[in-house]
């Protein structure tokens, strides 16, 4: 009877430590599925910075071509009324100005209401990437 009682037991000890012993199919389901979703949320917010370094980037070549185009009409000698915009200016532009860019730039000179001798210069960048961005710099120039 002893015999049989310790065969009894180290078969009832076998078993424990069996089930013990690792993890069930379903622990590893839901550890793989956690796993998952905290990668997605990582891969989708990478995109997300990756889209606004894209945007921010564009926004800052789009003020330089706005500044160096504010530039050139404030150095002319005799500024005019003009009206460049939308449809005529420089279309589809790189960052240096050039063709084949996604910048376009178009430029509108008037009088200003606030004085006779003050000339409104509006210089007006505009691009797309994953969505429509437009940026407009002013400046008044004193002229005699």
């Amino acid at each position: 009877m002893i015999a049989t009682e310790n065969v009894k037991l180290r078969v009832r000890r076998h078993r424990v430590s069996r089930r013990q012993a690792g993890f069930t199919f379903n622990e590893v389901l839901v550890a793989v599925n956690v796993i998952v979703i905290a990668v997605l949320g990582y891969s989708l917010n990478t995109v997300g910075v990756i889209r606004g370094n894209l945007t921010n980037d564009n926004t800052t070549v789009a003020i330089n071509l706005a500044q160096d185009k504010m530039e050139q009409l404030k150095a002319q000698k005799n500024i005019v009324n003009d009206d460049r915009c939308p449809s005529s200016g420089d279309h589809a532009i790189t960052n240096t100005g050039i063709a084949n860019g996604i910048f376009d730039r178009c430029w509108r000179i008037a009088d200003s209401p606030l004085g006779t001798q003050l000339k409104q210069i509006d210089v007006t960048v505009s691009w797309r990437d994953h969505e429509k961005h437009e940026i407009t710099v002013t400046t008044l120039v004193y002229r005699e």
